[in-house]
């Protein structure tokens, strides 16, 4: 499902180039923004009519938001239990009794008791067993003072069962670098980011090499990029359909068990031929052959690519079960950081080793990448639950 959810990204790879080549080429270059501008508006237009999709069980800032509540709400219960012990302790030791007016005392002192002898004393003894007014007040107070076996008001239960979340409670920083400590988000990070660097780059490069040494005009480039384009819509599809059969199949060989890893053992074939259709490409170039032979590299390169990196994409969801918006959104400031350098420094280098050298180069990078994944399927099994555990026993510490 995530090759087909990210199919969705890539016909903007793929038609853009023709769809702005069209643009640039009948109504001038500053056509392209304007298209963008109301574009990306109709986008955010579209948001409104969405439905919230939060879900607040498998949400890790919803759970973090309940337990914080939770703590305030017992030491809050606590305070209350030991402002209401103080005051039993107080009405024991005598010190809480309501006094008597002071002429009532004194009438008391001065009204002679009836009777005389033995009868008058039985009188002064069943006086002063009869409970004072104060007595009787202290023991209305013990009694009414709740015990700690007191259950919990429901007024507090009920906010424990409807947490709203605060801005402090989608702080984005916290969750990003808790996915950021984990090595095995490191590595498949970084490998992510160097495919995407990758794709930023060829189609850049690619442009200027047609519009250099071919002579092609913006609209004839873009049908040409559309090879690549295909290449990755096709891939992220079969890669994803391909994904999900090795991980059925692995996780029936496990007699049911599953761990996120096992996403990542269906990319091995296709890391054998991503850096020699990545060669291929920079030496037809190169040599500057038909431009079908630049096509069939293209489409090659974006289908070997994609279907690696569509896997990683699902790897990167599956192992951060709770925050894995956190983690997508790191995933999105990776590429993007990556693509951004890649496209700074293609041009230079292109102008100074050639487009063969510069792809025999960005071959080596993607190796790179390659053992990184290889790297995560191998050790990141261990490195998540190490990482799982110390953040389970930093939030039972509170």
């Amino acid at each position: 499902m995530m090759g087909i959810y990210y199919c969705a990204p890539l016909i903007g790879t793929s038609l853009g180039p023709l769809l702005g080549g069209a643009l640039t080429q009948g109504l001038g270059w500053r056509s392209t923004f304007y298209f963008l501008a109301i574009f990306t508006g109709l986008c955010v237009l579209a948001f409104l009519a969405f439905e919230d999709t939060f879900r607040r069980e498998r949400s890790a800032v919803y759970s973090a938001a309940v337990r914080r509540r939770r703590r305030e709400a017992t030491r809050r219960a606590l305070r209350e239990l030991e402002r209401e012990k103080r005051a039993r302790e107080e009405v024991s030791h005598g010190t809480v009794i309501e006094k008597a007016p002071e002429n009532d005392v004194v009438a008391d002192n001065k009204k002679p008791l009836e009777g005389s002898g033995e009868h008058g004393e039985e009188q002064e003894k069943s006086a002063a067993l009869r409970p004072s007014s104060g007595s009787v007040r202290s023991q209305e107070i013990v009694e009414a003072i709740p015990t700690p076996a007191t259950p919990a008001p429901e007024k507090a239960k009920a906010e424990l069962r409807e947490v709203r979340l605060s801005l402090r409670d989608v702080n984005p920083i916290g969750p990003m670098i808790l996915v950021f400590r984990r090595l095995n988000n490191v590595a498949i990070l970084s490998a992510s980011g160097l495919i995407f660097g990758f794709s930023y780059c060829i189609a850049y490069t690619c442009a200027r090499t047609l519009g250099d040494k071919y002579g092609y005009d913006a609209l004839h480039i873009g049908l040409v990029l559309l090879s690549y384009g295909a290449g990755c819509m096709l891939g992220s599809i079969l890669g994803g359909r391909w994904s999900d059969r090795v991980y059925k199949k692995l996780k029936e060989q496990s007699g049911g068990n599953s761990q996120p890893e096992m996403r990542l053992l269906s990319t091995r074939i296709f890391m054998l031929f991503l850096p020699p259709a990545v060669v291929g490409y920079g030496w037809v170039c190169e040599e500057h052959v038909n431009v079908s032979a630049i096509c069939v590299m293209l489409f090659l390169s974006g289908f070997f690519s994609i279907s690696i990196y569509s896997s990683t994409l699902a790897y990167i969801v599956d192992a951060n079960a709770g925050r894995s918006s956190s983690a997508v959104a790191l995933n999105s400031c990776f590429r993007g950081s990556l693509g951004f350098v890649a496209a700074e420094i293609a041009v230079p280098l292109q102008n100074a080793i050639g487009d063969g050298g510069l792809y025999s180069l960005w071959a080596g990078w993607l190796c790179i990448s390659e053992l990184l994944v290889l790297l995560v399927w191998w050790r990141g099994g261990r490195w998540r639950e190490h990482a799982e555990q110390r953040e389970a026993r930093k939030a039972e510490a509170g």
